[in-house]
């Protein structure tokens, strides 16, 4: 076959063409340190590059959801270990106050320590992480959660939701405690629900009000007892007297104390009781000369200490002659006493350690699963670089070849089109 002189050039131009778009996609993908520029390169590898990259993203905010979920758990944590302290101190100061040698000013400074308590508890239930979400309002993560009425005692303004990220493809976990669940939903030993607000205040008017009366009054054989009454309902109390103790449980309207003088010569606790200022003072009298001891006080319809006690039982020991042997004691109801705060503190500690631990198996949790999801990763990354990264020093042999070939191309090609006919007549 004949090939023109003009076929030829275009075909060896054609050639120097492809071979410097060979020679500038070495160059490019050495300038970008890239293996897979365009799509073209290797549509295979750019299909398998494209996933992987989605599947990185994915990790890479599985990872950020689950430092997001460490951050709130870490504020959490941190917040009830607070709470703990504030009951912690609590607990002593409910002991020290219960002492007889401390005065009434003593017990009110204890008491002030309280209400400050109170104002530490309420910053601690009013957190709010880096991003200013208050972390025990729920749903409602804008709103501050605890605010404090008129009359003193707290209320919850946040909801019931419960926050969660997705930190793994199928886990989602809960960022959050709603406020309820941590400061309010608390029952105790007797089965009366409290708050951790409202037990800081029962302790603080226990102690407030223990100068004026007592768990447990005693006279030695003659005693004169008499009700205050503005709880009518079913009154319960504890007689002991010598080896003997009786257990009451009775319906008191008013400050009428038949009912109880009938009860207690019904008990047989070799004690005579008598009525005297029209049924509402009652003596006792024990036929033996031994103690008489009235205590264990429940009034209906008070189950938390207050401002100033509305019921009580007065008790006055005297002697056979009637004249009184010490000052009138108070009897309160067990649940003004300081020493039934104690328990309460004892059930707030245990609930507050339960949240908290809650809030460390999710925080152990989201730890080992951003630890699998940073290995990932870094296997992707891996996978990644190995089917993008360029292999410079291959890149650079391939384009000393080709620049080579290039010009060998060029300087034959120089060298064919010179000749002709004329070349060959000598």
């Amino acid at each position: 076959m004949k090939i023109s002189n003009k076929l030829f050039n275009e075909q060896q131009l054609g050639q120097f063409s492809n071979n410097m778009e060979k020679i500038q996609k070495i160059q490019d993908k050495i300038s970008s340190g890239k293996n897979i520029i365009f799509a073209s390169d290797d549509p295979v590898g750019a299909v398998q590059l494209s996933g992987m990259k989605d599947n990185l993203s994915k990790v890479n905010r599985f990872i950020e959801n689950s430092n997001i979920a460490l951050d709130r758990l870490n504020i959490m944590d941190t917040t009830m270990e607070a709470i703990n302290t504030v009951f912690i101190r609590a607990k002593e100061l409910a002991v020290q106050a219960s002492n007889d040698v401390y005065g009434v000013m003593d017990r009110e400074a204890i008491a002030i320590e309280f209400d400050e308590m109170k104002a530490e508890l309420m910053t601690l239930a009013n957190t709010q992480d880096s991003t200013g979400t208050f972390i025990y309002a729920g749903f409602k993560t804008k709103t501050s959660p605890f605010k404090m009425n008129a009359d003193g005692a707290v209320e919850y303004k946040g909801d019931r939701g419960v926050l969660n990220l997705q930190v793994t493809e199928s886990r989602l976990i809960e960022t959050s405690i709603d406020g309820s669940t941590v400061f309010q939903d608390i029952v105790t030993s007797e089965g009366v629900s409290t708050d951790l607000f409202a037990a800081l205040d029962n302790i603080s008017r226990s102690i407030r009000t223990a100068a004026g009366g007592v768990e447990e009054a005693k006279a030695e054989g003659i005693a004169k007892i008499s009700l205050t009454n503005a709880n009518p309902g079913t009154y319960s109390f504890t007689i002991n007297s010598g080896d003997k103790s009786a257990d009451f449980s009775l319906n008191i309207t008013g400050d009428d104390l038949s009912d109880v003088a009938t009860a207690i010569n019904g008990a047989n606790l070799d004690i005579t009781a008598t009525l005297e200022d029209s049924n509402k003072t009652l003596k006792l009298v024990n036929s033996l000369g031994q103690d008489i001891d009235f205590g264990n006080l429940q009034i209906p319809d008070i189950d938390k200490a207050q401002v100033t006690p509305t019921s009580f039982f007065s008790f006055q020991a005297v002697d056979a002659a009637g004249n009184s042997l010490s000052n009138e004691q108070t009897i309160y109801d067990k649940d003004q006493t300081i020493a039934s705060r104690l328990d309460e503190i004892v059930t707030i500690q245990s609930h507050v350690s339960n949240q908290r631990a809650k809030v460390g198996a999710r925080m152990n949790s989201a730890q080992r699963l951003r630890d699998i999801l940073e290995e990932r990763q870094i296997l992707i990354n891996q996978d990644v670089s190995d089917l993008q990264d360029a292999d410079l020093a291959t890149l650079v042999t391939s384009l000393q070849s080709e620049l080579t070939s290039q010009e060998a191309s060029q300087k034959a090609f120089i060298n064919i089109s010179k000749l002709n006919l004329f070349d060959f007549i000598g």
